[in-house]
């Protein structure tokens, strides 16, 4: 991304004074440093499908898999689709790092023996006016052109209840980058397997953004395989606070690998009425990578309605990003009472 960004900066002889070379630098590559670590000569592409897709999964340091079967089971573990009953619909955006805006959108319906889930995520790094000069490093004017940039992926899944508690389920992936009149894209695949036991425990394990490289211009990137592996206990009782702590290790390919624990304390009221305290740490090795290892998040809850809220921070370059989210899943469907004839009384011959 940088290196395509330096292109566009100095296309055609005439140097452009671009602030988002630098916005690039802080949004994609900056938190994953690890980019061309190796000397491979090989970019990252797709990086966007490591970001954090809805808030309760970022509060929770990314180990939800196990525990969420929801719309956003397409992004951590489609076999997971297979669990969801009815159909709902996520909606998380946030402010990302510079001036970027990060949004994604998620559906889940049921469809024959499973769930389908249909996701789409956007980083939109906005656009820069170009300025020109014909000294490089020295002030220049306006020329009224405008450069913009963004990274979208759309996700298609499906999972099925196969047998006693076990799921399969698999997602097509497109992913693609515009950066000005650059562009790229791609195709990728991902499946997974769960699993539920009858004592509670729920296991999940997936293998991510299995595809080929991706060309932007005069670079190449290769999408970040993931393989994760995670668990979630049963929920216990506190009072009147169920508290269910879960696990997760994972490997991203150009990222290294990350073990993360977490909990979620729901309290439930009168009505469908709850609140949801999140808090997650993630242990990352062999990479250096700018993410504060602590997560935190919230929620609330009325009926088939969810409020999420989570937050994150970066060491480096010190700043803080809020990921807010809703979620809306069609009420289960309650039998209609309908009045029962009674027989009528008729007067009695005489």
């Amino acid at each position: 991304m940088i290196r395509v960004w330096s292109t566009v900066c100095a296309a055609g002889g005439i140097a452009y004074q671009a602030a988002f070379c630098s916005l690039a630098f802080c949004a994609i590559i900056l938190p994953a440093r690890q980019a061309n670590a190796q000397g491979s000569g090989i970019a990252r592409a797709g990086v966007l499908l490591t970001l954090p897709a809805d808030a309760r999964s970022l509060g929770l340091g990314h180990a939800a898999a196990a525990a969420s079967p929801d719309e956003w089971s397409t992004f951590h573990s489609p076999a997971q689709l297979g669990a969801v009953r009815r159909a709902s619909f996520g909606l998380a955006t946030e402010s990302y790092l510079a001036a970027t805006r990060l949004s994604a959108v998620a559906v889940a319906l049921p469809l024959g023996r499973g769930t389908i889930g249909i996701s789409a995520t956007l980083l939109d790094y906005g656009t820069i006016q170009e300025i020109a000069t014909s000294v490089p490093g020295t002030d220049g004017i306006e020329t009224g052109n405008t450069y913009s940039a963004k990274d979208n992926a759309v996700l298609v899944g499906y999972g099925v209840e196969a047998w006693r508690g076990i799921r399969l389920g698999a997602a097509a992936e497109f992913v693609s980058s515009q950066v000005a009149d650059l562009s790229g894209s791609g195709a990728a695949f991902s499946a997974g397997v769960a699993r539920t036991m009858t004592n509670g425990w729920d296991f999940s394990g997936a293998v991510q953004h299995v595809g080929a490289d991706i060309t932007l211009g005069a670079t190449r990137g290769s999408l970040p395989l993931t393989a994760r592996i995670s668990a979630a206990a049963p929920a216990r009782r506190m009072g009147n606070v169920d508290i269910r702590p879960m696990i997760e290790v994972r490997n991203v390919r150009g990222a290294g690998s990350a073990a993360a624990v977490a909990a979620e304390a729901t309290w439930m009221g009168d009505r469908g009425a709850g609140l949801v305290f999140r808090g997650g740490y993630t242990i990352r090795s062999g990479v250096e990578d700018d993410h504060w290892p602590v997560s935190f998040g919230i929620g609330a809850t009325l009926g088939s309605f969810a409020l999420d809220y989570a937050v994150q921070r970066f060491q480096t370059i010190d700043q803080v990003t809020h990921r807010i989210g809703v979620r809306v899943a069609r009420s289960t469907a309650q039998p209609v009472a309908r009045p029962v004839a009674r027989p009528v009384a008729r007067p009695a011959l005489r």
